[in-house]
């Protein structure tokens, strides 16, 4: 419990909250800021609702109010983006970047953006606004050389892949992104190698599995590649790919008996 009192000096009304004086200036902040937050959680249920163009009215009430309030930006271009409403997302991002300048959730959802249009260059350029931000953090070069791989410039994602290793070498995910790269350059020894060693850092995940199939596939050793391709099938049943190239094997292994 606190105490809340009214005084009136020169013709202000103040009021003594915690131990300190308020102008009304600084209430009317309070007050609209509590307005704004419950705008923005409007907007969130009637969007969750499907009631899309209701919930923006709600995003732009907020902004109305306060039009250098960063959040209501942020949650108003990631309803864009749930829309796929690309450009609207990138504006609204980029206005919360100004006013909320160097947070990581901002550079990330813009990478989200170009991710789902294509122009892996930026995603790249986003990623090493991260990195120079916190260059600790893995899964930004996991990012990074996942966007490298898919420019197919290997050489440079498999020198990313190896920062990420450097800072976590039992990251799952970027040892079987090297091993992916190292395989496109056609190195399949050190592929080989890596998928061998990311199926004893977690045995729950399917994917090196499927990556020692698809390797030992390209060697032309059929029928260890259909060993650890029923592997990868029996881990995810639903997995289109895994099942067509499980039953490719199957079939290429009866022809050879």
């Amino acid at each position: 419990m606190y105490t809340v009192l009214f005084y009136v000096h020169n013709c202000n009304m103040l009021l003594y909250v915690k131990g300190e004086f308020l102008m009304k200036h600084d209430i009317k902040l309070i007050d609209d800021e509590v307005l704004i937050k419950e705008y923005i959680e409007r907007g969130k249920g009637l969007f969750n609702d499907g009631e899309f163009e209701k919930a923006f009215r709600y995003y732009n009430k907020a902004i109305l109010l306060d039009n250098e309030y960063a959040e209501s930006y942020f949650v108003k271009g990631h309803a864009h983006l749930q829309r796929f409403e690309v450009e609207e997302a990138e504006r609204c991002l980029k206005i919360y970047l100004k006013l909320a300048p160097g947070d990581p959730k901002g550079y990330w959802k813009l990478i989200d953006i170009h991710d789902l249009t294509g122009d892996f260059d930026k995603c790249i350029y986003y990623c090493e606004k991260l990195i120079e931000m916190d260059p600790e953090n893995s899964i930004t070069y996991l990012k990074k050389a996942e966007f490298l791989a898919l420019l197919n410039d290997f050489n440079e994602a498999v020198k990313c892949f190896d920062i990420c290793l450097k800072l976590d070498s039992n990251f799952y995910d970027a040892i079987c992104g090297k091993a992916s790269a190292l395989l496109s350059l056609r190195n399949k020894k050190a592929a080989l190698e890596l998928y061998i060693k990311a199926t004893y850092v977690d045995i729950t995940k399917s994917a090196a599995y499927f990556g020692t199939s698809e390797v030992y596939m390209s060697m032309g050793y059929f029928q260890k590649a259909l060993i650890f391709a029923e592997q990868a099938y029996n881990m995810e049943p639903e997995n289109e790919w895994y099942k067509c190239h499980y039953s490719v094997l199957k079939n290429m292994s009866v022809g050879i008996r």
